[in-house]
């Protein structure tokens, strides 16, 4: 009888192995590796964004058109 409850034991704890290693081996490729985006501030509201999803006019970046056009409004 102990023996074969250390045999079920070993059994689970290798199934809770191989499913712990698949589990981290779906996650996208993207994510892994991927190096931090530089973060700018919005030169209307003040918040920050990733650079490559800021709008930019005369060094100075936006977090959305509106607040590209309201900024250059006032500037006008």
């Amino acid at each position: 009888m102990p023996l074969r409850t250390l045999v079920i034991l070993i059994a689970v704890a290798l199934v809770f192995i191989a499913v712990r290693g698949l589990l981290r081996s779906s996650r996208p490729a993207s994510k892994r590796g991927q190096k931090s985006a530089r973060m700018v501030q919005c030169a209307h509201c003040g918040v920050y964004i990733p650079e490559n999803e800021a709008l930019a006019r005369d060094e100075r970046f936006y977090c959305s058109e509106a607040h590209l056009k309201d900024d250059t409004g006032a500037n006008s």
